[in-house]
């Protein structure tokens, strides 16, 4: 019988860990091919692709050192960094407008801040003088997300992110949806400072873990440790094939990563699962 590096052994979690690594490693070798391809979305776009590089080194950061708690919470925005991305470069004109409108709405409402309590304006923060009129394409962008009841409309898509990921995943072959339910709502309940949110990452809320002993806290460890790698792993070779059929020359990277990452899968024994 074949000896796989078990997720939940430190062998699993560094095989993992080298994997993301190189993940990184292609992502940011290959920058460059994108930011030089000639193509429009994916040029403008690119503030995107360098706040995922900085959350994949975050990412490395913090799991290097076990902080699987702040690895959850950077591993959704990573995630939906990712979606929100490769989603973008299938997207109709009509949506991509909506993006970028979105951001000059947001801009534009960042320059006056206020909180009210029971109608009672509390605080506020102005960062542009009373003469300061808004330019017409951002005062637009204002209205463009300002509902008939005078409230802000919060997204730019009416697709959520679940479909979003799903709409990915029909594309590529790969699984972003697993990522969305195992990442983003435990994720948000760290962010809301919850008391679920300070322990889900511990495993003592999944019936069987078992936490005794400082080996089975170890093997609860190596575990979350291995699916952060293996999910942002995943997210990364997704984002290079939508980049690749968007005619990036990134063919030799993304089989580069893909060959990287069915290793690891084949190693670990994830592959050998697959097929059973």
């Amino acid at each position: 019988m074949a000896q796989f590096k078990d997720m939940e052994t430190e062998e699993g979690m560094l095989l993992w860990r080298e994997c993301f690594k190189k993940h990184i490693e292609i992502l940011h070798t290959h920058e460059i091919n994108i930011r030089n391809c000639g193509f429009e979305r994916p040029i403008k776009l690119y503030p995107l692709l360098a706040a995922i590089i900085e959350d994949s080194i975050s990412l490395d950061i913090l799991a290097t050192h076990s902080r699987i708690n702040q690895c959850y919470v950077i591993s959704r925005a990573l995630l939906e960094r990712v979606i929100n991305l490769s989603y973008l470069l299938y997207s109709s004109e009509e949506e991509y407008s909506s993006f970028v409108e979105y951001t000059k709405n947001k801009a534009a409402r960042s320059l006056s801040r206020k909180i009210e309590i029971d109608g009672v304006e509390k605080v506020r923060l102005n960062f542009a003088n009373e003469n300061y009129q808004l330019s017409e394409d951002y005062s637009k962008a204002v209205e463009r997300f300002t509902s008939p009841n005078g409230r802000e409309i919060p997204r730019w898509t009416k697709l959520n992110i679940d479909k979003r990921a799903d709409f990915l995943d029909k594309k590529s072959g790969k699984n972003l949806l697993l990522h969305v339910l195992m990442i983003y709502a435990d994720a948000s309940e760290a962010l809301h400072g919850t008391l679920y949110g300070a322990l889900f990452h511990l495993g003592i809320f999944v019936p069987g873990t078992y936490l005794d002993s400082a080996a089975d806290q170890n093997k609860q460890k190596f575990n979350s440790l291995s699916f952060l790698y293996f999910m942002a792993s995943s997210a990364i070779g997704t984002l290079l094939f939508c980049f690749r059929e968007h005619g990036v020359d990134l063919s030799d990277a993304y089989e580069e990563a893909d060959n990287i990452f069915n290793l690891a899968a084949e190693e670990s024994g994830l592959a050998h699962e697959a097929r059973q």
